[in-house]
């Protein structure tokens, strides 16, 4: 006999799993290794390293850790990795050695918190139009990877607006 799951409110608290603590563990020290990294090696590898940093994160958030951020716990923990981004590009914004063509290496770092903010958005838009969360497409683009549910043109109309948001966001340059 299948097991019935009540389907879950938008907003809930539950323990974080194991695999969400040691991803965090492991973030907290890549971004200590981030801030030692940019105090101590010169300026190219620093601009790529500040760029791969906010970059995959920005990306992983919606691609790896979308069912994860439905617990506001999880959710939570990630607001303040965008809190201490925000720190960071305070402490950043002025080096010389991040210097870039177009502005600063860092300015993708005060993205993590307008995503994150998009993501409730769109869960709320999901939650409204298709009365179930949205799920990331596969490569195949029928179900997705984690829940092997079927992916509708809402969830692809969501990727579409993320990824959007994050290229537009990625663009803008730093006045």
């Amino acid at each position: 006999m299948a097991k019935s799951t009540t389907p879950k409110p938008f907003i809930y608290y539950e323990d974080l799993k194991n695999w969400e603590i040691v991803n965090s563990i492991i973030y907290f020290i890549l971004t200590i290794g981030v801030v030692l990294a940019c105090s101590f090696f010169d300026r190219g590898f620093n601009q790529l390293l500040l760029l791969f940093y906010w970059g995959i994160t920005d990306l992983s958030l919606y691609f790896f850790l979308y069912r994860s951020l439905r617990n506001f716990r999880s959710y939570m923990v990630w607001f303040g990795f965008g809190i201490v981004h925000l720190i960071l590009f305070a402490i950043f914004k002025d080096d010389p050695k991040l210097k870039l063509f177009h502005g600063q290496a860092s300015w993708g770092l005060i993205n993590t918190i307008p995503l994150l903010l998009l993501y409730q958005l769109l869960r709320y838009f999901s939650f409204n139009i298709q009365h179930r969360e949205f799920v990331v497409p596969s490569k195949a683009g029928t179900t997705d990877l984690i829940e092997n549910v079927k992916v509708t043109f809402v969830d692809k109309t969501i990727l579409i607006i993320y990824m959007l948001a994050l290229i537009g966001l990625a663009t803008i340059e730093m006045p």
